[in-house]
């Protein structure tokens, strides 16, 4: 049995179940800078750390923090950051968990809601990819702006170079290269 690691958070594995409740419940990263970001953001205080059995549920994650598989499971995005109820005196957000998935009639034959339950399935993955893609424009820009910075120090270096008198490579290895005898 495994509990929240938010403290304001009563959700226990035992209570709640995944196909019941909708709740899930997910472990802290393995990478020290992302375990970071969660402890702070779990809000338990400096000298609280997770182990390596702390969770929190998906109670506290944005809807947009999820994607589904091609299998339909549904995963946690790597980048993710628990921020939803977190504090007592933050008012409740919508979570993944209570967001209706689809808009069941009762006229719906079982063919037309499993095909519902596909597309939106298939919704869910195009905006995470949509947004995977946008994440990596984004990626590839900053790359871009980096490498062109990178050029110019290059070529200013190479121009600061070809200004500076020649020295033979002993002058470099002498302690003394520069100093007055």
């Amino acid at each position: 049995m495994v509990y929240c690691a938010v403290q304001s958070c009563k959700n226990t594995s035992a209570k709640l179940k995944k196909d019941k409740h909708g709740i899930t419940f997910h472990r802290f990263p393995q990478d020290t800078d992302r375990r970071r970001q969660w402890e702070i953001s779990v809000n338990r205080g400096n000298k609280w750390s997770s182990t390596k059995c702390s969770v929190v549920c998906s109670e506290h994650f944005d809807a947009q923090d999820f994607y589904l598989t091609e299998s339909g499971l549904r995963r946690l995005c790597i980048n993710a950051v628990p921020s939803i109820n977190i504090s007592i005196c933050q008012s409740p957000a919508p979570t993944i968990s209570n967001i209706p998935i689809v808009d069941i009639k009762p006229t719906d034959t079982e063919e037309v809601i499993q095909l519902k339950f596909k597309v939106r399935r298939l919704e869910v993955i195009a905006e995470n990819r949509k947004r995977r893609l946008y994440l990596l424009w984004q990626g590839r820009k900053r790359m871009r702006t980096k490498l062109d910075n990178m050029k110019n120090i290059i070529k200013h270096l190479i121009s600061a170079s070809q200004l500076l008198p020649e020295h033979n490579s002993e002058d470099f290895i002498n302690p003394d290269f520069g100093h007055s005898k």
